[in-house]
């Protein structure tokens, strides 16, 4: 079976739209959460996610977005996007987000945003900072987000894949980031793609949404 693995999309419907194009051909996709917060376009984004059937777990932003999360634990530009969205998001978009899980298990795979220990606060950069979830791990992979970079990670006979940020990358490479997954032949495969990255930008300043996140989309950063 083929996955599309995205995660960290970030209400940029732009980006999103052209991932999906890209992912005509799987058999499901799955979403490592962070369907909103810092981009323009909330509910057009979780409109599109329902509309596909893309089984989705909770992020950070999408549970501070609807109050199921402390602000605290934001910078200042987080947490006035996160404010404006929760605003814009519809009745039906905030008992959308309320309803996600915070961990999937499908096929012979977890997904998860930030970790398994920690689901929407730990984030795993390094090996050891992976260890954890590879401990609690039911199943040989797992996926998650919320660091926005792609990178994997394997120990004896585990691994943690993140397919980067679909909406939000931070390598250092403005394309939109993802991945497929073929269950059968057990092989994961990143890909990037380029999206309209002014038109979001405009989008994004008559929101008045931060300069700093307008900026940060066009360097991956």
């Amino acid at each position: 079976m083929l996955y599309g693995i995205i995660a960290d999309i970030h209400s940029n419907l732009e980006a999103f739209e052209v991932v999906l194009q890209q992912l005509r051909q799987v058999d499901q996709i799955v979403c490592a959460g962070d369907m909103v917060g810092y981009g323009p376009d909330p509910n057009q984004c979780i409109k599109l996610m329902r509309e596909k059937g893309i089984r989705s777990i909770a992020g950070n932003h999408d549970k501070a977005a609807v109050g199921e999360m402390n602000l605290e634990w934001f910078n200042e530009n987080a947490r006035r996007a996160v404010e404006w969205t929760s605003e814009q998001l519809t009745g039906d978009s905030a008992q959308y987000l309320k309803l996600l899980p915070l961990t999937l298990e499908m096929d012979d795979f977890q997904i998860v945003h930030g970790s398994l220990r920690n689901p929407l606060e730990e984030y795993i950069f390094t090996l050891a900072e992976a260890a954890a979830t590879m401990e609690l791990m039911s199943k040989p992979l797992c996926f998650v987000g919320h660091t926005h970079r792609p990178a994997r990670f394997e120990y004896q006979g585990k691994a943690i894949i993140n397919p980067g940020g679909a909406g939000q990358p931070r390598d250092g490479d403005p394309r939109a980031s993802f991945g497929i997954y073929d269950s059968e032949k057990k092989e994961f495969i990143l890909h990037r793609v380029e999206y309209n990255i002014e038109r979001v930008q405009e989008k994004m300043r008559q929101a008045d949404l931060p300069q700093s996140l307008i900026d940060r989309l066009q360097y991956g950063r």
